[in-house]
């Protein structure tokens, strides 16, 4: 699990990464599997890092200088409809903005002040991240992790013969069965086989061609052309009921 925090206020980034490690350890003893917490001084460096699907949590504050908290948001929803997007701010003038990106919450500064309103918030948003949050076993430079399922855009077999699952960052080759691949994947809503030995996210799916998925990542995957109509009926109800 990936989270972002960004803040032009050294202090209030510092304070808002210490608060969020108190909150995991409190609420989470057992530990969270694969957490990591990047932080960024600007809104511009963390939409230079940004990717669909790369973060599970961000935590922006609003009144950046250049771009702002609020602008930042803007641009992560144009690529990232689902991401919690939770914003630090000193005033609660801008509440009503926060509608438009579909904030998750507001936290007020500084949060020392206000920390029975941020566990609040993280009781309400993480743990059904972490009940969502079930991987696939894989090994990546020879360490052994998890794949969250949010974060395949697709799965295929490779020349090499090997189950491959492809993230927006990385390709992870595994010895998993593509048999077991589509136990897993093909019992969730957003996954679908387009062809033969391919499945996708339709989360990551940018637009359906007559004959071909673009993905988010700018990969471009076959329709089956013998399940085309199957196909197509499976990614409309998709986008109906999402």
């Amino acid at each position: 699990m990936r989270f972002a925090v960004a803040d032009d206020l050294v202090t209030d980034l510092e304070a808002a990464e210490t608060h969020l490690r108190q909150y995991i350890e409190t609420a989470f003893p057992a530990g969270m599997k694969n957490f990591e917490l990047d932080t960024f001084p600007n809104a511009e460096e963390l939409l230079k890092n940004f990717s669909p699907g790369k973060y599970d949590l961000m935590i922006l504050d609003i009144f950046m200088e250049d771009m702002t908290g609020m602008e930042a948001a803007e641009a992560i929803r144009l690529q990232d409809e689902k991401v919690p997007i939770v914003f630090l701010t000193t005033s609660q003038d801008f509440m009503l903005e926060g509608y438009r990106v579909f904030a998750a919450g507001y936290l007020m500064k500084p949060l020392e002040e206000h920390v029975e309103d941020f566990n609040r918030t993280m009781n309400h948003i993480l743990p059904s991240l972490v009940k969502e949050e079930k991987g696939i076993p894989a090994v990546i430079d020879g360490e052994a992790v998890e794949i969250p399922l949010g974060r395949i855009v697709y799965a295929d077999i490779n020349t090499r013969h090997k189950l491959t699952f492809h993230l927006m960052d990385i390709e992870v080759e595994t010895s998993m069965a593509y048999a077991q691949c589509q136990e897993l994947l093909l019992t969730k809503r957003n996954f679908t086989e387009c062809y033969h030995r391919i499945i996708i996210n339709m989360d990551y799916v940018h637009r359906m061609e007559e004959d071909d998925f673009v993905m988010k990542d700018g990969t471009r995957l076959p329709i089956s052309q013998r399940r085309k109509k199957e196909t197509k009926a499976v990614y409309m109800h998709y986008l109906v009921h999402r």
